[in-house]
């Protein structure tokens, strides 16, 4: 007799099992379909944080994204019920027919970014993309599968600890304290594509601790694929995340076009040490753009001219150092030249244009830190981190230098407990509490011609915190107030 759970689903057989338990095919005997059954092993306390997972992917409806219809309970055991999906995954694909053509490989990377932003966009971060949870069906359609350990952003326990993932396939910022996000979404598909196009992951090695030493410290290497589709994986496997290419950038390119995102401005502390960190990749001609100013003058902008010393091809092609401009209103000025003949005299008057740029912005990066008593603590390169607090990731730059529509962000600490919040208070005296440092300058509104998102303080009953997710990243959380708007990665 065949196993029932939960009085309707009847189990018909086996379609797979691995580290996240046993996925089944079973028969819905009330709507008459079939449909696969995950079983999952869910440690003790686990259960609040499976059901927050079904409800992430549940929100999830497009043809790209394996549904998930149910979560349940049964004798014990518990199963996520989802969309049956019988078509082989790419690495089965590629287990038989090894690399895939470039073409075929950008198309299925269009694809699945439409599938990824369709979760970031319902605030859904997948968390581990790979070969085996692409699903190819006829004529290339794609299914993104898995999401039983996607966590949504606006989850309250939304922090770095316990990373989950598969170690080839995860970007360098969650080894580094770094939480999950679009950023690292990206980072996966990058490599995912890396895989399909080579036949091989663009750090799989022997073990998993040189899979990591290869993640945080050398470079990938591209032996097959030339061209756009070489551009935009490498490009996704920029080891910053605010330097990684953005869904814009990737499908400009892989549709014939040419990466048109701005350059970033100067990072001041560009060429401290960062821990962990590879010297960012300048690829082909995406470290430089040109921008028209004034009339048909055109000048280079270059965001990463030297990133960590790493000069840009262009730059090393002309012998000249590029630096970091902002496209911003222009004045010009004009010498005048005089020449003279020994035959007659004669004063000749011709106009020299010289452009002169607006300095860029310099930026400081601003990141959220928490300790285990649940408190947070926001603060620049320069901020001096609380005893036994740990990073929990960016959340945009401050402006370094006040610059017009800007107010100053000052980090504060409650005087009688270990709570720590940001505060605009222009006093400096952080609204009555202790007074840690300014941490920079944010922009009072949101401004035109920078690309920016508001900055919002939370309240979780007992904490204060700074997050750049509109709920505060979860529905049982006050949001406070904006602060203002930080500048990103456009």
């Amino acid at each position: 007799m065949n196993r029932v759970v939960a009085d309707r689903y009847v189990i018909v057989g086996e379609l797979g099992r691995g580290g996240m338990g046993v996925v089944w095919r079973a028969d819905d005997r009330v709507i008459g379909r079939q449909v696969a059954l995950k079983e999952i092993q869910v440690p003790p306390g686990g259960m609040d944080r499976v059901l927050r997972e079904a409800r992430t992917a549940g929100r999830l409806n497009d043809p790209g994204v394996v549904t998930v219809y149910d979560v349940l309970t049964d004798r014990g055991s518990t199963f996520v019920v989802m969309e049956l999906v019988e078509a082989p995954t790419l690495a089965d694909i590629m287990a038989a027919q090894g690399p895939l053509a470039p073409d075929r490989v950008a198309n299925i990377g269009l694809a699945l970014l439409t599938a990824l932003e369709v979760a970031h966009a319902a605030g859904v971060v997948h968390r581990d993309v790979k070969p085996s949870n692409v699903m190819l069906l006829p004529g290339d359609r794609v299914k993104l599968a898995d999401f039983g350990i996607a966590r949504a952003m606006d989850d309250p326990g939304h922090t770095s600890n316990g990373v989950l993932g598969s170690p080839g396939y995860m970007a360098p910022e969650l080894f580094n304290g770094g939480f999950p996000g679009p950023a690292s979404d990206l980072w996966a598909l990058g490599a995912t594509l890396f895989h399909a196009v080579e036949g091989r992951g663009p750090f799989h090695r022997d073990t998993t601790a040189a899979t990591l030493h290869a993640i945080m410290y050398e470079e990938p290497r591209l032996q097959l694929c030339q061209g756009p589709l070489a551009e935009v994986i490498l490009g996704l496997l920029i080891q910053d995340p605010y330097q990684r290419w953005t869904p814009t950038d990737v499908r400009q390119v892989l549709s014939g076009g040419v990466r048109l995102s701005a350059t970033r401005p100067v990072d001041p502390w560009e060429k401290e040490p960062k821990p962990g960190r590879r010297k960012a990749l300048v690829i082909g001609g995406a470290a430089a753009a040109v921008v028209a100013v004034a009339t048909t003058s055109a000048v280079l902008l270059s965001n990463s001219g030297q990133q960590d010393g790493v000069a840009s091809a262009a730059a090393l092609a002309s012998s000249t150092t590029a630096t970091a401009t902002s496209a911003l209103p222009t004045t010009t000025t004009t010498t005048a030249a005089t020449t003279t003949s020994t035959a007659a005299t004669t004063t000749t008057t011709s106009k020299t244009t010289t452009t002169t740029t607006k300095p860029p912005l310099v930026l400081a990066l601003l990141t959220r830190y928490n300790n285990p008593k649940g408190f947070h603590f926001t603060g620049t390169p320069k901020s001096a981190v609380p005893a036994g607090f740990t990073r929990e990731g960016p959340l945009g730059s401050v402006v370094a230098k006040a610059e017009p529509g800007t107010i100053k962000l000052y980090s504060c600490k409650m005087k009688t407990t270990d709570d720590h919040f940001s505060s605009v208070d222009q006093t400096g005296n952080c609204e009555g509490q202790t007074s840690l440092g300014l941490l920079g300058y944010v922009y009072q509104n949101k401004p035109t011609g920078v690309a920016t998102t508001a900055l919002y303080r939370c309240n979780s009953g007992n904490s204060h915190f700074d997050s750049v997710i509109a709920n505060c990243e979860s529905a049982k959380v006050t949001k406070e107030g904006t602060l203002g708007f930080v500048v990103t990665d456009g």
